[in-house]
């Protein structure tokens, strides 16, 4: 019986043609994408480090002729980068933490059985994702609650989201109600359920949401045009190289002498300008994402009840 058990753990299962031509059709498709992907990205990695007279718009450059950074200086010449770069942090950090926060105890007061009005309070905050107020309405808004010119008009309006509400409060569904059952026989209150358990327990959709929220608050800006176009301490770094692109492009656009507007850096061709400009921009989510992806496909729950 022994040898017959080794026997049979030794068989392997034996794969159907259509399951190999998948798989191999599946491989084919999935590189092909990557490549459709990677190669314009290190097109435009390249045009931020080539000189203007050197960039062709008729094929792909893949390494430059001569390497020089001269539109990076020309982008980050600017006195007000830092600044405006300080204010991007900032309202990235802050915005995510609180939306994060907010969604995450919205969520789980939804999971409450015993919450009452429950399927009344969901079906309100359901309206408004498929129902906007408007340009108008939104700016009247932020006029009658004091945020014009205000840096809380980047982190408050965008506090929370049904969507990714209703995508946490799913997570929370699927945790063991076994421990949430122990806890309560042992004294915790919901929040310390929440804080001790849940939370802990749904790190990867809240590394998910977390990084959806740091992507949008990053490259925001028409906030910034809207709601504090008129204060320079609140400049955005997305809505300054904005408008540094905008007005290399309207110069050489409108006359010969917007060539002497760019600076000597970058000769004629403003294509360096926006290539070093989207580098920047794509930089710091490029860095960040490495951290977060591990808990996109983590099973942080295998193994977190027991017998």
């Amino acid at each position: 019986m022994a040898r017959k058990k080794e026997k049979y753990t030794h068989v392997k299962m034996k794969r159907s043609t259509g399951s190999k031509v998948f798989d191999t059709l599946n491989i084919i498709f999935m590189v092909l994408f990557c490549i459709s992907i990677i190669i314009p990205f290190w097109d435009v990695i390249v045009r931020s480090f080539s000189r203007a007279q050197d960039i062709s718009y008729m094929h792909i450059n893949f390494l430059p002729k001569v390497w020089t950074l001269d539109a990076y200086k020309y982008v980050l010449r600017d006195d007000g980068i830092l600044h405006a770069l300080f204010i991007s942090v900032a309202r990235t950090v802050l915005g995510t933490i609180l939306h994060i926060i907010v969604c995450s105890l919205a969520a789980y007061t939804l999971t409450r059985n015993e919450m009452p009005f429950r399927s009344i309070i969901t079906t309100i905050l359901l309206i408004p994702m498929f129902f906007n107020s408007g340009m108008i309405p939104a700016y009247l808004n932020m006029k009658n609650l004091g945020l014009l010119n205000n840096f809380l008009v980047y982190i408050l309006p965008s506090a929370f989201s049904m969507y990714n509400t209703i995508i946490i409060r799913n997570y929370f569904y699927s945790i063991d109600k076994s421990m949430e059952e122990s806890a309560s026989i042992d004294g915790a209150s919901q929040l310390k359920i929440f804080t001790a358990i849940i939370f802990p327990l749904s790190k990867p959709v809240i590394a998910t949401v977390a990084l959806w929220q740091m992507v949008g608050q990053w490259n925001a800006w028409f906030d910034n045009m809207m709601y504090t176009r008129r204060t320079e301490s609140l400049t955005t770094l997305q809505y300054l190289l904005r408008r540094m692109l905008d007005a290399i492009t309207n110069s050489t656009n409108t006359s010969a002498s917007g060539v002497e507007a760019m600076g000597s850096l970058v000769d004629t061709n403003p294509d360096t300008i926006k290539a070093a400009t989207t580098i920047l921009v794509v930089l710091p989510i490029v860095v960040v994402y490495p951290f977060l992806q591990k808990y996109f496909v983590q099973g942080i729950m295998a193994g977190a009840v027991k017998g």
